[in-house]
């Protein structure tokens, strides 16, 4: 697998530097899609191609690679995600679809659209890509992923301890749950409408027999037949980019389509990301997946097209959901 892929300060509210920047230039970038054939990356109704970047490309981007993801945020003493606490203003009737996101540590946190916080008032997905800076206070928006539920619920179970009796008290969330479906996360990205995010999910979990009685997307985890399924893809692909230093992204293709397109333009954030992002494109291919069929043709067609977009300035609705910018970089191109 190395052969192979070798060859191939004070607190801030609301810090306007923590969101997409959308007025920028054509992005240069020197990667390119792998689209040999591996067997490594292959199996039953997922294959994976690797974008392999340059030295320089990486070097252009290493302050990424210390970025903490949202898995470990939930464990770093100073972070913490909340509901958001309603004053009784006009702007706190849509307090359900934004949470605050509190960072009093030293580590910079990279949080990504399609992350699932579970615990709060009800579960919830992010709706945006967003970075935190140390000693930052910031509002994100979300969807709900739980329609059934509205009253604190922490995530575990066990007798509480003083951190989680102090967690109640703020409502704050203390699991993270991966990233949603695909499909989920076009819904969450594209139309931005809470009644089409808890359809999708019902869709979803019905569909695999999870259903529960909030409706919860995490109730996937309930699901037998889901689960074993989902769990042999983890297997073969969950270690697969621990040992590769140039891969910052992947393709992933189903039957005779492309699931989806993810870059985080620096090896060490996309083993993170990779980890997590298994279990959307692996719920997808569970789903409604099957065996791949993609011709050769297509795939250099649809290379050729994701470098493009990610090179050329795209119309604006669409350059805000494909790039998430910070400090006049990209941190994540995804074209879903």
């Amino acid at each position: 697998m190395v052969l192979f892929f070798a060859s191939c300060a004070n607190e801030k509210k609301d810090n306007p530097t923590a969101k997409n920047e959308t007025n920028s230039p054509q992005v240069e970038s020197t990667f390119e899609i792998d689209l040999t054939k591996n067997e490594e990356l292959d199996f039953e109704k997922i294959r994976i191609y690797p974008i392999i970047a340059s030295e320089a490309h990486i070097a252009e981007h290493t302050k990424l690679a210390n970025f903490k993801n949202l898995k470990e945020a939930m464990d770093i003493q100073g972070f913490r995600i909340t509901e958001k606490k309603p004053y009784g203003r006009f702007d706190d009737a849509g307090a359900v679809n934004s949470l605050t996101v509190q960072n009093k540590s030293q580590d910079t946190v990279y949080l990504m659209a399609g992350d699932v916080v579970k615990g709060g008032n009800q579960d919830r997905v992010l709706a945006q890509d967003m970075v935190l800076p140390p000693r930052t206070l910031a509002s994100i928006e979300v969807f709900c992923v739980e329609q059934n539920r509205w009253h604190y619920r922490d995530a575990g179970e066990q007798e509480e301890t003083e951190k989680q009796k102090k967690d109640r008290k703020v409502f704050a969330f203390s699991g993270y749950y991966n990233v949603v479906s695909n499909n989920i996360r076009r819904t969450v990205k594209y139309e931005k409408n809470q009644n089409s995010v808890w359809a999708a999910v019902g869709d979803l979990t019905m569909n695999n027999k999870a259903s529960s009685s909030t409706g919860t997307y995490t109730a996937l985890e309930d699901s037998k037949d889901y689960t074993v399924e989902r769990n042999k893809y983890l297997a073969f692909f969950e270690d697969k980019m621990d040992d590769v230093d140039n891969v910052i992204g992947m393709v992933v293709v189903s039957g005779d389509e492309v699931l989806g397109t993810d870059i985080f333009n620096h090896p060490n954030l996309f083993k993170k990301q990779y980890k997590v992002l298994l279990h959307s494109y692996v719920t997808d291919a569970v789903t409604n997946g099957e065996k791949v069929k993609i011709s050769d043709r297509v795939m250099e067609s649809k290379a050729s097209t994701i470098v493009r977009n990610y090179q050329r300035r795209l119309p604006r609705a669409k350059e805000n959901n494909t790039k998430f910018k910070y400090d006049g970089k990209v941190i994540h191109f995804s074209d879903l």
